[in-house]
């Protein structure tokens, strides 16, 4: 009798400390949500931000911050966002914005990936499908189901595996835009015009040969581009290119030469946050 009493009082303290247990964690996430700041303090911004990420990953194995964001700071941001009223739209929104006058959410942003990296299908869209976002992923057409060659080959990066065209399907049909990122990732305004020419054209016509879609937007590799690059983006019959420059995309900005905001796992919070509104 007394060992069933004993295991009865195991029994239920052992419910106890389980449900504390859920209901401390329940706290605590909403705690974490309670506390991401409001950004009712920063006036509106003057453009749309156009947020800059590559890998989105937690294993240090695959490269340093400046290119990698952590998943759990990632999701923060994305909860950030969220919690502030963001909505995404892509790159193409914003043109038939500036040039069609389409209306856009009050808070609109676009979020996007160079290269391609599979981790931007297994960390980042299962975070980002949570809040209600999609992306606009920039995807080397040489490198699709295969590995980051052009980093590795100049010892820029550590290997790391690109997406395979099941997983750039997948997201395209979640509503992703994929854009292109040229056929092997050079520096285009360090090559010959007709080399870039055939970076910028054999890129979109392989990923529209896979998607069976257009494909009108184009990220210039390394931010490297010049006037050329940008007429011969724009010859291809691409709406719209984005740079590494830093700032928001306005009315007044040149379609093909768009700047972003970058993102790097180096970050805080706040950096994140000033970064945004600083622009």
């Amino acid at each position: 009798m007394n060992t069933l009493s004993s295991f009865k009082k195991f029994f239920l303290v052992s419910l106890l400390v389980i449900a504390v247990a859920l209901t401390g964690t329940g706290i605590w996430y909403q705690h974490q949500y309670k506390t991401i700041p409001t950004d009712a303090k920063y006036p509106p911004l003057q453009g749309i931000p156009v947020l800059m990420y590559h890998k989105v990953n937690p294993d240090p194995r695959t490269g340093g911050l400046g290119l990698r964001v952590p998943p759990d700071k990632f999701e923060w941001q994305m909860k950030y966002l969220h919690k502030n009223g963001y909505e995404s739209v892509s790159l193409t929104d914003v043109m038939d914005h500036f040039q069609r006058g389409k209306h856009l959410p009050d808070k609109p942003i676009v979020i996007t990936f160079d290269d391609g990296y599979k981790d931007n299908h297994d960390f980042a869209y299962p975070i980002m499908k949570e809040y209600g976002y999609t992306g606009t992923i920039f995807v080397v057409s040489k490198a699709i189901g295969n590995t980051n060659f052009f980093d590795v080959e100049k010892k820029l990066q550590p290997e790391n595996k690109i997406m395979d065209w099941n997983e750039i399907r997948e997201l395209d049909e979640a509503g992703f835009v994929i854009g292109a990122h040229t056929v092997d990732h050079p520096h285009l305004a360090e090559v010959a015009p007709e080399v870039a020419r055939y970076q910028i054209e054999e890129s979109k016509r392989t990923l529209e040969h896979g998607l069976k879609k257009p494909v009108e937007v184009l990220a210039y590799p390394y931010g490297s581009y010049n006037d050329t690059v940008a007429q011969i983006t724009k010859k291809a019959g691409y709406r719209a290119a984005v740079t590494t420059e830093l700032g928001l995309a306005k009315q007044t900005s040149d379609p093909f030469k768009i700047h972003r905001i970058r993102v790097t796992g180096h970050y805080s919070n706040e950096r994140f946050i000033e970064e945004l509104h600083k622009y």
